[in-house]
């Protein structure tokens, strides 16, 4: 099934007063191997397992550091860094607060947290055994039934179970799918980390409670530096880096009365704040850095600014020539930061690059569409100045940007074209598009991008090009441009995902954007399992993930004809999604329907096979009159219909996040079992995965059905 893997904890339950076993003949077994000489074995308290924190994670591979002034325990695994606090059930997961069922206690100077906290924190399996005496964490496995540990070891699912069997699991299971960090993949630019220069540490003092009262930005500093000013002594501070270049910085014993949004420069691109505890008051500033680069981090003398200073941009000016535009390129060791003015006399524009260096100084001639000739200078004050000069008319100007650079575009403006911010509306002149049919406009929704582009079958000059800054909620800029076939383009950024209709007046055509819920009837969200680094089940040389997503692409082809129907996918190749963003994005659409499919494995039972289906009762689903447990029983009659596969029933489960965290009915689908070898050719073949689709597709028309009536 999910990805899973094994921590066996078997646990020496000892005396603890009046809350723990008085066993001890208990043990800790992470993946599969016995953990020895415990300072601390495991304890029940309350009911609930409690594991030693620095036992379990050492023994994975990861690295536990203790803070004896705040009572805190850092706990870093793979890329995440997970922060807890002694007699606290706020715990912080890359930044992200986590509540825990019971808050770590300390006993003879080790940290116990409860036993299911791993599996909410990582997604590893766990399970008590109480026959065994036994607690189960599992931490990397190519997938396994939800079932499974006997004192002999693995035992997995039979065909012989019902719905019911997994009731008597412990409070410690929960799903197997793994909590993957959420890297901001749109600006982690491959791998490269930023890098702490600090020639001093900053050492821990005990000073009263202090205020955050301000942060100076390199506007106000005049250099790459950002400084956090405190109202009296700072008592200590914290740093970690994230792996897409967040920079996390913790002001311990600090309230804060800061208030943003702050401009970024620089690497910087954006710079987030908050009060982030207050037990003990804790002040949290993170640096949003978009591209790896030298940062130094120091306090003053009388410790009341935090000073956090990154390297001046090396950078280079490239103006490049064209028949009807000129494109000046500006490009640095990381983000250029540019501010552009204009002047009339003389016609010429004037950029400012904030804290860099540029050493081809001087006067350079250079005759193109718009421009005359340039003069760059270096200024004292860390800022580089480009004159442009201009020789005749003001051109349009267009900025772009991307990895590392900045572009100016002077061209031709637009033409005919006009937006209306109430409305959300781009209105094209008759005059300009002439009779183009709309039906002939070619569109390209790229939704988890935030991009959706249009294609027009006119010439590109028949607009000119450029930018519109929109910036509300919804609309970042719609852009105008010319295609690699000369054709016009118009590319909507948006902020959330929209939904755009075309419709044509006497004397233009009007492009509008919409909220989904506005536009489609019925909204589905279709969840492809898995994905990127984690494979799901791999069996017989197949992933879990590979198959599960041609399936989910072949029921969204066939949704995509319904007119009714609209449809999103969680993912559309193979990427990492975590948990957390899959049911975001259902949420903020919102969709009506949720459906997850996945496909199935347990270990040595190579016979169990068969299709199941698994959903979670809202109280939310009252007043529907359709529901979660419908949905389940719908699809699951479907796919048996279709495939004549043994029938595992519908399952009820609180287990699984993406059933859990989703406001909408909600289903996961196991689709069959990749371990058992006569079900994994199945689903391998294309003519297999068509059949499920389209039982998931009819049972999808069912429930519209329902819907329709409701």
């Amino acid at each position: 099934m999910k990805r899973l893997t094994y921590i066996l904890a078997f646990l020496i339950v000892i005396l603890y007063p009046a809350v723990a076993y008085g066993t001890s003949n208990a043990r800790l077994i992470i993946d599969y191997e016995e953990v020895l000489g415990l300072d601390v074995p495991p304890v029940m308290m309350n009911n609930r397992v409690m594991v030693p924190a620095r036992s379990v994670f050492e023994h994975i591979g990861g690295t536990v550091e203790w803070n004896n002034v705040h009572r805190q325990i850092s706990v870093r695994y793979n890329n995440d860094i997970l922060v807890m606090t002694i007699n606290e059930t706020i715990a912080w997961l890359n930044g992200e607060v986590l509540i825990m069922d019971a808050p770590p206690v300390m006993i003879n100077n080790n940290t116990m947290i409860p036993l299911r906290f791993p599996a909410e924190a990582f997604g590893f399996f766990v399970d008590w055994d109480i026959a065994a005496r036994a607690a189960i964490i599992l931490t990397n496995t190519n997938g396994s039934d939800d079932n499974a540990y006997n004192d002999n070891g693995y035992t997995e699912s039979n065909t012989e179970e019902t719905p019911d069997d997994h009731a008597h699991q412990p409070d410690g299971h929960t799903t197997s799918q793994p909590y993957e960090y959420e890297v901001d993949h749109e600006n982690n630019h491959g791998h490269d980390l930023a890098t702490d220069i600090s020639h001093v540490p900053i050492l821990a003092e005990s000073h009263p409670v202090t205020n955050i009262t301000a942060l100076r930005t390199p506007s106000d500093t005049g250099a790459m530096a950002y400084v956090i000013v405190a109202s009296s002594a700072i008592s200590d501070v914290n740093h970690f880096l994230l792996p897409d270049n967040r920079l996390v910085m913790d002001i311990y014993n600090a309230r804060t009365s800061i208030s943003g949004p702050f401009h970024a420069y620089g690497p910087v691109r954006e710079i987030g704040h908050s009060q982030f505890s207050r037990s003990p008051y804790t002040t949290r500033v993170v640096f949003h850095l978009t591209v790896a680069t030298d940062f130094s981090i120091s306090l003053s003398n009388d410790r009341r600014e935090l000073t956090i200073e990154f390297n001046k941009n090396n950078i280079a000016f490239t103006p490049t020539v064209y028949v009807d535009r000129d494109i000046l390129t500006i490009s640095g060791d990381f983000q250029p930061s540019i501010r552009v003015s204009k002047t009339n006399y003389p016609l010429s524009l004037t950029i400012y690059v904030d804290n860099s260096t540029i050493r081809d100084t001087g006067e350079r001639l250079s005759i193109g569409a718009f421009t005359s000739h340039y003069v760059v200078e270096q200024r004292h004050n860390g800022v580089a100045v480009i004159h442009v000069f201009m020789s005749g008319e003001w051109p349009a100007i267009s900025i772009d940007q991307g990895r590392g650079y900045v572009t100016v575009v002077l061209h031709p403006g637009l033409h005919g074209t006009r937006y209306n911010f109430r409305s959300r509306e781009l209105r094209l002149s008759r005059d300009v598009v002439a009779h183009m049919d709309i039906t002939s406009i070619r569109r390209n929704n790229e939704y988890h991008q935030g991009r959706y582009t249009l294609t027009l079958p006119i010439p590109a000059y028949m607009l000119g090009w450029g930018s519109l800054y929109i910036a509300d909620r919804y609309i970042n800029t719609v852009s105008i441009r010319s295609n690699s076939t000369g054709n016009a383009e118009i590319v909507f950024e948006t902020s959330r995902i929209m939904a755009f209709t075309i419709h044509e007046t006497y004397d233009e055509i009007v492009i509008r954007a919409r909220l989904p819920q506005d536009v489609y009837p019925f909204i589905i969200v279709i969840d492809p399992g898995h994905g990127g680094r984690d494979p799901g089940a791999v069996h017989h040389g197949l992933h879990e993930s590979d198959i599960v997503l041609a399936i989910s692409h072949m029921v969204a082809e066939r949704l995509s004809h319904h007119p009714d129907i609209k449809v999103y996918m969680t993912r559309h190749t193979n990427v990492a999604v975590s948990l957390s963003q899959r049911t975001r994005f259902a949420n903020r659409l919102p969709a009506d329907l949720y459906i997850s499919i996945h496909a199935n494995a347990v270990r040595n039972r190579p016979h169990v096979s068969g299709i199941e289906t698994w959903y979670l009762p809202h109280t939310r689903e009252d007043n529907l009159r359709f529901n979660s447990r419908q949905l389940a029983q719908i699809l699951q009659r479907h796919m048996i219909s279709a495939t004549g596969a043994y029938d595992r029933g519908v399952r009820n489960t609180s287990s699984f996040i993406v059933l859990r965290d989703t406001n909408m009915p909600a289903t996961l689908l196991e689709v069959g079992f990749l371990s058992n070898a006569q079900e994994a050719a199945r689903l391998a073949t294309t003519a297999h995965q068509q059949l499920l689709a389209q039982a998931i597709y009819e049972g999808i028309l069912e429930m519209f059905e329902l819907y329709r009536q409701a």
